[in-house]
């Protein structure tokens, strides 16, 4: 069972991920330990571990606030999620079972009622992260997962796939899905060129969110 510290940790993050404490919004350690009714010392440690993670940031005279990214930061953070997704969609082809690009399938299927409203913003951006994970997880490289995780959580963070992202991006996105699960299916399929399309998969939401 987790630690109190650990729970306290887990719940921000979560809060953070969620939107539940936006980007550039105060993280005041007197209100969030009085909110989950903890002395200020887990919440201390746990604002220092989301530090290192990328996802909290602290300003001189401020304290800590939850990252925000501006479009040159977010355009960044896309560039290396497209590298390492690209390396590990490659590096996945091989080990990759049959019931993950099922599993993968399935997640897009349902991505795709984001097309007609039927899916929240929220939801559309917990579905693309998991349809990509899915994949990734079968890498084989455990700081390979780590650092993709890590990319994510900031992009998650700075909310603005779920602002924006659906209406921008979604249409494309998820027929890309379709052919990335297509190819993926053909064990003679070359690696490299897998890695090439999965990159410019993730790279494509750049220009899509320029066009806004």
């Amino acid at each position: 069972m987790p630690s109190k510290h650990e729970l306290v940790y887990l719940r921000i993050r979560a809060g953070i991920l969620d939107g539940r404490y936006g980007p550039g919004e105060r993280l005041v350690f007197s209100a969030l330990a009085r909110d989950l009714q903890v002395s200020p010392v887990p919440v201390r440690e746990a604002i220092r571990r989301l530090e290192a993670e990328g996802i909290v940031r602290f300003e001189h005279n401020v304290g800590a606030r939850v990252v925000s990214l501006d479009e040159e930061a977010w355009e960044q953070a896309v560039e290396m999620l497209a590298l390492l997704d690209g390396y590990a969609v490659a590096r996945a082809h091989r080990r990759l079972p049959l019931a993950a690009i099922e599993e993968a399938q399935d997640i897009n299927d349902h991505l795709r009622g984001g097309l007609t409203g039927e899916l929240a913003a929220a939801e559309v951006m917990m579905l693309h992260r998991r349809f990509h994970r899915t994949i990734y997880r079968h890498a084989d490289n455990d700081y390979l997962i780590e650092s993709l995780d890590r990319v994510w959580d900031r992009i998650d963070a700075s909310r603005v796939i779920s602002t924006r992202w659906p209406q921008q991006r979604l249409t494309s996105a998820v027929d890309e899905h379709d052919e990335l699960l297509r190819r993926l299916r053909r064990t003679d399929h070359d690696a490299a060129v897998l890695e090439l399309f999965a990159r410019q998969h993730n790279l494509n939401a750049i220009p899509a969110m320029r066009r806004r």
